[in-house]
């Protein structure tokens, strides 16, 4: 067995270090993709690993490995959600929420790890555009790994800035190395959206582009690139919500949902942008799905906490209107004794609003009663109090 692992490594040494592209790795990269994209992240990091013993001056293995950590974190985080990523304060805005310290070492040490193979490829020879463009990568790995979880902006411009110059000057030099275009696509869509009153600090740093320039390049990214084809589709189907182009969005994100059919984000896309176009039955019938998905057991799905899951679905068919369904979820909330104090104190609150909607006073009052016999979370007990007053007159 040593005798065999010896040869394996010996052949892997002795592949041409700027084959990066070797078509046995790519088919097996797509497989790890495939899995990622499926939130199956075992089996994505068992694909992974393979392949970094398999080639090990390849920067690819440990680059990924460090992601599929990253999205670990965002899941465990629940961070994952497209309304979250729409909205600007989520960016700025301080969080409590801590990594465990064993996985927040071990995914920058993959990411020293990768950087180290593209260093050491680009001391061979300095030009070469795939060790170029993993460490721009890289950069930009510790660039959303600095804003989503340590929402860090300062060092999150600054490496993102690094991964830019790199893509930059890969696509001058090659305009059709079209993988570098997502991260010059994601920037220059960036600097086009900062405030007419604060471009010339985007001048000062010599920082340049537009919000359709930068659409347009993750389009040839998505279409054309060999490693981050999905991810660019995902990014451009984020940044068209942004730009309130829901058709498009749509397109992509049903694309997305059929392709990866285990990932429960994309059905969640769905429905959240077929509710901000004002599709109303649609909507709620997309994330009465989900929730059936989830009660199933389907694969990915069941990782999903029911309860809360339950609460969210109940409360945006309320937000809906569809207030005999989402008080049919509170209902069945309150009768599950798995169900947290935050989502029963709530969900009394919110039945409270929906029987007062109704018009069902008494009802609406012994829910706000209960509301307040809980404990408050998100101002429940201010909002009942308030409620309960103006139903007193």
């Amino acid at each position: 067995m040593k005798n065999l692992s010896f040869l394996v490594l010996l052949f892997a040494s002795q592949l041409p270090a700027q084959n990066l592209r070797d078509p046995e790795f790519m088919k097996k990269t797509q497989v790890g993709f495939t899995n990622i994209y499926n939130m199956d992240y075992a089996e994505a990091r068992q694909t992974f690993v393979s392949l970094e013993i398999q080639y090990p001056y390849h920067p690819a293995p440990p680059l990924y490995l460090a992601c599929i950590l990253w999205l670990e974190e965002m899941l465990h985080r629940q961070d994952l959600d497209l309304s979250r990523f729409v909205s600007a304060s989520y960016f700025s805005q301080k969080t409590a929420k801590t990594m465990p310290a064993e996985e927040r070492a071990s995914f920058f040490e993959y990411l020293k790890k990768s950087e180290k193979l593209a260093n050491n490829i680009l001391a061979k020879n300095r030009t070469d555009k795939d060790g170029r463009y993993f460490l721009a990568t890289i950069y930009g790995l510790r660039s959303s790994f600095a804003i989503t979880v340590d929402h860090s902006l300062r060092e999150g411009f600054s490496n993102g800035n690094k991964a830019y110059s790199q893509c930059r000057q890969l696509v001058e030099e090659d305009p059709d190395y079209y993988d570098a275009y997502l991260t010059v696509g994601i920037y220059e869509y960036i600097v086009g959206s900062i405030p007419w009153y604060l471009k010339w600090m985007a001048f000062v740093i010599g920082a340049h582009g537009n919000k359709k320039e930068g659409l347009e390049h993750l389009a040839l990214a998505s279409g054309k690139g060999q490693y981050i084809k999905n991810e660019a589709t995902l990014v451009e189907m984020v940044l068209y919500v942004r730009e309130h182009q829901y058709s498009e969005a749509l397109a992509l994100a049903r694309f997305l949902a059929d392709r990866f059919p285990r990932n429960f984000l994309f059905p969640l896309n769905i429905a959240q942008t077929l509710e901000w176009t004002g599709q109303k039955n649609q909507a709620a019938t997309g994330f009465l799905q989900i929730l059936m998905r989830a009660e199933s057991g389907e694969p990915n799905f069941s990782k999903l906490p029911l309860q809360k899951l339950r609460f969210n679905v109940a409360d945006e068919l309320m937000n809906l209107g569809k207030w005999d369904l989402a008080q049919e979820q509170f209902v069945k909330l309150l009768d599950d004794p798995r169900t947290q104090e935050r989502e029963k104190a709530l969900s009394h609150l919110r039945l409270g609003q929906i029987l007062e909607n109704k018009g069902q006073r008494s009802q609406a009052i012994r829910e706000y009663q209960t509301a307040l016999s809980l404990g408050e979370f998100d101002d429940s007990h201010d909002q009942a109090k308030r409620t309960l007053k103006k139903l007193s007159k």
